[in-house]
């Protein structure tokens, strides 16, 4: 089964791609995944790091530990499939005479991969250290032993041919001082290069230094800040390709509206001539021709803005116009109508946005079975004649006119007389309702304009839905036409185009002008606001200019906790800045999230980075897959997990993406854009906390040993960071619900640490799902109750599972067993106490086999006979009593009920190689060590003395017991096959 990565790579890719890429990819990227998944290219945890070069024999092992986990963390499968993605776009600008021949194009990518063999050996713990760059011979072995395992004979047949070539080039990558160059250090008389030797040094090593030295870059601006930049530089003179290296940057990260501004600039920039190369989370590289001229800041504010609105039709992007046309953004309707958002008021002329009225009223008038024109109808001073004349027009016909009518008084003709008498006259209703009873209200509700609706409908009863949708559209046409004749329309003002085009100002920077922060102007705002008790924005903390927060905009409860203020403090009203408006209205459109209530289903948000750097390529299947997220459904992911032995590959063939209704992925959205900071937020149906990060938690965990990326997970709307180089770690939890703080796991986790805390994690939600829930209800409000008998008991493990069994009135079978034993082993590791206890567990059931053995299909009672009895002695005999005396007694009770038990049930009698009185013997002093055991080391060692202690935990240790003992009959059995 292909892997999540290599399919997603596989399906963006272009389809002129080479096919030796595509082969690569089809090859050797699973075993990548497999090999170099886990192992740090830079930055990890600091602990194992010391560990493995403590074993290498390093004598700075503190100091190189603490060097390299200071850096952010990047697997050494993204170092290596970034690094050769890189290094092979830049070959397609070789000149005509320095083009890559099919062998080296393989060159190039076996010797990239292989080209941090000394993080791979270092990662795999290995006593042994990686050879040095002297040690020829070493570093050729390493390369076939390596070139083996990534199964590089299915890529190309011929590589341990030229397995010098690979060496060589994995040896110098780099132009350093660890390099080993010189051709005849490598040739001798078994071995000479089979491809000349300048290739290898002219094009190939800068193809592959170019490679490395770009996916050590964390930032666009390093290739004018930093020396990183020089050397790319170089590396393009050596190679003779006319290109310069440029930039563009938004030093700041809100969500989808950075991304989509993001996106502007690349579409841009492909017009120009640039071809983008590197791609992080503020920004992207471009290779643009030598004689290129940067463009005007201006160009591209009008461009970006232009394609945030209007959308990119050639690249299947929609603009948030397309959305308000709709009427799927920028309007909401509650209890007095439908409202609209200040920024659909800005963005189309008043004439425009009467026409699209119409649209609007219909999708967001839709509660055809509970109309609201009834109800408005009691409200007004009727005679039955009317009443029962206008109840034969109140339906949601009624309603969608009303609203029509009230909406576009509110907004654009208030206090106009001109307009009551226009609309009057022209549904003919002059002569049958007055000027002054259309403006009949309460509360805020006009109720006057229902009472004309009605009217109209009732005189027009034999109107379908589709004829009322036709009239209303011309009623809006008519209504604009004569507003616009008669000047009664203000011109509008567009104050979110001058926010935005000041935030770009201040954020986008186009390489190399450099924009200043202007902080003495978000100072101003927030000093004024402050002052003049305006309101400031809540999610940017005052740095721009913020309006009222309007359930039309806002994805959570507008003005959360207003009221509360500081004693003797002035009154700051919490408001949202033009920006996070645009924010929030693209997160309705794209996300289809309802305004104002989506606090109610408790999101989280995740936050998904680059390490460090995305190459196009791998940038194109991260966003197809964050396009495309489907629900997790954690049974699934439950038994994907448990078939692939508890590992996280088995995670790989879960139905991660949508599927359309023909099998096929749907690619509704541009295959160009790119993913920069890609976002996606989960919800959940019930009501607790628990509820809501069961599937985030899990997905923290995940996506980053499967993609490689950095991923970060909180209920905070705002990310907590605008790059992934402001925080080292590769997932961060913020916030977590209680049951991940009883894991005793760091919220913040290290390449190291995710597989077990993915492991840890796996194994309560199984037990939790097999033993504590319902089908389909998971029931993870009990999910602490859980966690919590996990980390306080390993042996709590085996009481949850036959809870389980118990509850399903069933006896564990074989894979059970097999199941809930892997379960406890995984769990102990790293816990010296847990695995102190599972291991006396196991002695005891050892010991205790060797006097008294039954079949697996008897009762628990049956199986546990030995421990039950040893447990009772203990327990009942008086506290003076000494320890001599009750392990005599314990032995004695236990063979009085041996002695009442069948003999095939005690090995010792059924050998019939010695004598009967040996036999007895042997039972009697199996028996005794197995009593001295339970006292000494469960008793008065484990439980220390503590009667109490011991009752309270009989249960738990008679649970781990029968397992040990099932586990242990099945071990046995199977080592008795090769024999029988």
């Amino acid at each position: 089964m292909p892997t999540l990565l290599q399919t997603l790579l596989i399906e963006t890719l272009s389809e002129n791609t080479d096919p030796i890429l595509r082969l690569f990819i089809d090859t050797i990227l699973p075993a990548m995944e497999r090999e170099f998944g886990l192992i740090p290219a830079m930055g990890g945890s600091e602990i194992v790091h010391y560990q493995n070069l403590v074993k290498q024999g390093d004598k700075y092992a503190q100091e190189n530990a603490k060097r390299w986990a200071n850096k952010p963390d990047q697997s050494l499968l993204v170092h290596v499939l970034n690094g050769l993605l890189t290094a092979w776009n830049l070959s397609v600008y070789l000149p005509q005479n320095l083009q890559l021949q099919p062998v080296e194009k393989k060159l190039l990518c076996l010797g990239l991969t292989l080209h941090d063999y000394n993080k791979y050996v270092r990662g795999q713990g290995e006593e042994q250290p990686p050879p040095k760059a002297h040690e020829i011979d070493d570093i050729i072995n390493l390369c076939r032993d390596l070139g083996t395992k990534l199964n590089f004979q299915e890529f190309w047949e011929e590589w341990p041919k030229y397995l010098l070539e690979i060496a060589f080039l994995a040896q110098n990558t780099q132009f350093s001082v660890d390099s080993n160059p010189v051709i005849s250090n490598w040739e001798n008389d078994q071995r000479e290069f089979t491809i000349d030797d300048r290739r290898l040094n002219d094009v190939l090593r800068h193809l592959l230094a170019f490679g490395d030295v770009a996916v050590h870059i964390s930032d666009p601006a390093e290739i004018v800040t930093s020396t990183k930049g020089d050397r790319l530089r170089d590396h393009l003179y050596w190679l003779n390709i006319p290109k310069k290296l440029v930039y563009h940057r938004l030093r700041d990260c809100r969500g989808l509206i950075t991304n989509q501004i993001h996106n502007a600039v690349v579409n841009f920039a492909r017009q120009l001539g640039w071809e983008e190369i590197l791609c992080f989370a503020q920004g992207v590289i471009y290779l643009a021709p030598s004689n290129t001229e940067m463009p005007e800041l201006t160009e591209i504010q009008t461009a970006v803005w232009e394609n945030l609105i209007y959308g990119d039709e050639e690249n299947n992007q929609k603009g948030l116009a397309a959305y308000f046309q709709s009427g799927d953004v920028g309007f909401v309707r509650d209890g007095k109508g439908v409202k609209i958002a200040p920024q659909t008021l800005e963005l189309f002329s008043s004439g425009d946005l009467i026409r699209l009225l119409p649209e609007v009223v219909q999708v967001k008038v839709a509660n055809a079975k509970v109309p609201a024109t009834p109800k408005r109808l009691e409200k007004l001073t009727l005679n039955d004649t009317e009443r029962t004349f206008l109840l034969k027009g109140a339906d949601i016909r009624a309603d969608r006119l009303a609203e029509l009518i009230i909406l576009a008084q509110r907004e654009f003709f208030e206090g106009s007389q001109d307009y009551i008498t226009w609309i009057l006259t022209t549904l003919e209703l002059q002569n049958h309702i007055t000027p002054e009873q259309t403006q009949v209200q309460s509360g805020g509700v006009n109720y006057g304009w229902y009472q004309v609706a009605a009217y109209y409908i009732a005189d027009h009863a034999t109107l379908d839905e589709q004829q009322i949708r036709e009239y209303l559209q011309e009623l809006s046409n008519k209504l604009a036409t004569w507003a616009t004749e008669n000047a009664l329309l203000k011109e509008t003002a567009n104050p979110t185009h001058e926010a935005f085009i000041k935030y770009l100002d201040q954020y986008l920077e186009i390489c190399p002008n450099h924009q200043a922060s202007e902080f003495a102007n978000e100072l101003a705002a927030y000093s004024n606001a402050k002052v003049t008790n305006q309101p400031i924005c809540s999610l940017s903390s005052g740095e721009s200019q913020a309006e009222e927060q309007l359930d039309t905009v806002v994805l959570f409860k507008p003005q959360q906790y207003s009221n509360k203020n500081a004693l003797g403090g002035g009154r700051i009203k919490r408001g949202i800045s033009k920006i996070w408006a645009l924010e929030m209205l693209l997160r309705q459109a794209i996300w289809a999230a309802p305004p104002g209530k989506l606090e109610e289903q408790q999101p989280v948000f995740l936050y998904i980075f680059p390490a460090y750097v995305y190459s196009p390529q791998v940038a194109r299947a991260v966003k197809a897959l964050v396009q495309e997220f489907k629900r997790v459904n954690l049974w699934e992911v439950r038994k994907h997990w448990l078939d692939a032995g508890m590992h996280h590959n088995g995670l790989q063939n879960l139905p991660w993406r949508e599927e359309s209704e023909a099998g096929r992925f749907s690619r509704n959205y541009s295959t160009k854009d790119l993913p920069f900071m890609a976002m996606t937020y989960t919800t959940t149906r019930g009501k607790t906390v628990t509820d809501a990060w069961v599937e985030p938690i899990y997905l923290t965990l995940a996506l980053p040993l499967l993609l490689g990326v950095k991923v970060v997970a909180t209920s905070s709307p705002d990310p907590l960071y605008a790059s992934d180089q402001e925080f080292s770690e590769s997932a961060i939890l913020d916030g977590a619900a209680g049951f991940w703080q009883l894991f005793g796991t760091p919220q913040n986790l290290r390449i190291q640490d995710l597989s077990p805390a993915l492991n840890r994690l796996l194994i309560a939600y199984s037990l939790h799902l097999d033993n504590r829930s319902k089908k389909p209800d998971a029931r993870w409000q009990a999910l602490n109750g859980t966690v919590r008998d996990l980390v306080t008991d390993v042996l709590n493990i085996f009481a949850i599972a036959n809870e389980g069994f118990r509850n399903t009135k069933k006896e564990p079978g074989t894979e059970d067993v097999k199941r809930i034993w892997n379960y406890a082993q995984t769990w102990v590791k790293g816990d010296t106490n847990m695995q102190d206890k599972l291991k006396l567990i196991q002695r005891i059931v050892t010991e205790y086999r060797q006097f008294y053995q039954v079949n697996l299909g008897e009762s628990s009672h049956a199986i546990l006979l030995p421990i039950s009895k040893s447990l009772e002695v203990i327990l009942t005999v008086p506290e003076h009593i000494h320890r001599e005396d009750i392990i005599l007694q314990g032995a004695g009770q236990l063979h009085d009920a041996l002695e009442r038990q069948e003999a095939y049930k005690r090995p010792y009698l059924l050998d019939k190689s010695v004598d009967i009185s040996t036999r007895k013997s042997q039972e009697l002093m199996a028996i005794h060590q197995f009593i001295t055991t339970c006292v000494d080391d469960l008793f008065l060692g484990l439980y220390k003395g503590d009667r109490a202690l011991l009752q309270e935990n009989r249960n738990r240790i008679k649970s781990g017991v029968e397992f040990a003992y099932r586990w242990s009959a099945l071990q046995s059995k199977n080592t008795e096959k090769p024999e029988s």
